[in-house]
């Protein structure tokens, strides 16, 4: 069988990025089927949910599931890593889903060949489109936790990290692991004018510039610092010409937010400080938010129960990372834990960091974390089965 790391390799050098992975999806599912594990298809996404059943005959009252989850997409950036397996598509696994994928498949392999010792069913679910493309909503609603009749009693996801962690560390916390992200956009529509004239016109413009100052005052005076909350404004598009006054302003930003209620209240903080910046500019102003993701929430319970099982492999993360996962939709439904994986290749305080043209993941994580995916599988499962409580 092909080694795991030769595994990641072949993924790394085949990266897509979004909902349509087409080379990535045929890999899988091939590598998947080949090891006789049965496999259902995303409609609307390239997913793959593959799943393996314990012995004996379904029963969708009484036989636990249990859920793991990887995401499969990349990023559009050009790598600059040398590496001998870099891509050279213009896309690259600057995330670490390579990773993901390598470990997830590799722990599918051997639940298959241990299915005989699983005291209920397991779904692997193998996800497009994390990268903002709301793959994990889509996947939801295309009905993911009811694929076998009964929903998963636990779930479990993980992701590596470039930099942070010291390679080969494991961790996680109850609670908060990972913040939550809701794009912000903020349009102003004013009266252009020429720039000679500007009490002619109605400056957009000047309306947007104001309201990023405001922002960052009213977060700073109405927000609880204990919350962690953020505001950042990260484009403004507005005119053709330096000396014509435009017609709009845009701004487009993100809140970042370790609790949905101090995320939601942000939004309402920004919502009220455009509409009297606008007021006081004699414009208008339109806002809109969507949810990228939510907090990504390990379950206490959930956290006792995987290091019931596998002991002191999962240390504590001391504070949750302002970075956003959408295996938080997931785990708003089912609980469960959401793992950190220092993957880090030099010093985590100086490597580059996920996302980078230049990040690198070490190959040495992939084969203990499979391991660990295993475990939990194994061991929560029997804690699930009805005769464990009898």
């Amino acid at each position: 069988m092909t080694s795991i790391i030769t595994t990641r390799h072949e993924l790394h050098e085949h990266p897509e990025a979004g909902l349509h992975l087409p080379w990535t999806q045929r890999y899988l599912l091939g590598r998947l089927e080949a090891a006789g594990i049965e496999c259902r298809l995303g409609r609307g996404l390239t997913s793959i949910i593959a799943i393996v059943r314990g012995p004996g005959p379904s029963d969708a009252v009484s036989r636990p599931v249990v859920l793991v989850r990887t995401d499969m997409d990349a990023l559009p950036v050009q790598e600059e890593t040398g590496l001998p397996w870099a891509a050279t598509n213009g896309a690259m696994h600057a995330c670490g889903h390579d990773c993901h994928m390598a470990i997830v498949l590799h722990a599918a392999f051997e639940v298959q060949q241990r299915r005989e010792e699983l005291a209920g069913d397991v779904i692997f679910f193998f996800q497009p489109g994390e990268e903002g493309h709301g793959g994990a909503e889509l996947a939801l609603k295309e009905g993911l936790l009811d694929v076998l009749g009964t929903r998963p009693v636990a779930a479990l996801g993980f992701h590596v990290l470039a930099h942070h962690l010291q390679c080969g560390k494991v961790v996680s916390r109850e609670g908060a692991v990972l913040a939550g992200s809701t794009l912000i956009d903020v349009d102003f529509h004013g009266r252009g004018g020429h720039g000679s004239a500007p009490h002619l016109a109605r400056d957009p413009l000047a309306a947007a510039a104001a309201f990023v100052t405001t922002s960052a005052t009213m977060m700073s005076m109405r927000m609880d610092p204990r919350e962690h909350t953020v505001l950042t404004y990260g484009t403004v598009s507005a005119g053709v010409a330096r000396n014509i006054i435009p017609e709009k302003a845009e701004l487009r930003g993100v809140i970042r937010g370790f609790s949905e209620s101090s995320i939601d209240e942000v939004e309402q903080l920004a919502r009220t400080g455009a509409e009297g910046v606008a007021t006081s500019h004699g414009v208008t102003v339109k806002v809109g938010v969507r949810k990228d993701t939510v907090p990504t929430v390990t379950s206490g319970s959930e956290l006792a129960n995987l290091r019931a099982i596998v002991g002191d492999a999962v240390g504590e993360l001391d504070e949750p990372l302002a970075i956003a996962e959408d295996f938080s939709w997931i785990l708003r439904q089912v609980p469960g834990v959401f793992l950190l994986v220092g993957a880090s290749t030099g010093d985590p305080a100086t490597s580059p960091s996920n996302h980078s043209a230049k990040a690198t993941y070490d190959d040495s994580i992939l084969a203990p974390t499979a391991d660990l995916v295993v475990r939990w599988v194994l061991g929560r499962l029997d804690m699930a089965a009805p005769d464990a409580h009898s």
